[in-house]
């Protein structure tokens, strides 16, 4: 089970090309908090498939790709539109 698919079926309702989003609309699409990493490792939100990245897998299977992670006080993250899953 992805517990990400919340956020992959809200990136796929968007009608933008970019969405940025802070960390606590994520949570909030999500229905949870974001783990630790997520706030303090950039590379959590990689466009990477690994063995246990369902965020990523979420993204990636809505079209979405993540193309800036702002860390620190900001805690947002932007996704663009891509073409290929």
């Amino acid at each position: 089970m992805n517990d990400y698919k919340p956020l992959g079926r809200y990136l796929f309702g968007q009608s933008k090309q970019t969405v940025t989003l802070t960390f606590e609309e994520v949570e909030r699409i999500l229905g949870f908090k974001l783990p630790p990493s997520a706030t303090m490792q950039p590379h959590w939100w990689s466009n990477t498939i690994l063995d246990s990245s369902s965020q990523s897998i979420a993204w990636l299977k809505a079209f979405w790709r993540v193309s800036r992670v702002e860390l620190g006080q900001r805690k947002r993250v932007t996704f663009v539109r891509s073409e290929i899953a």
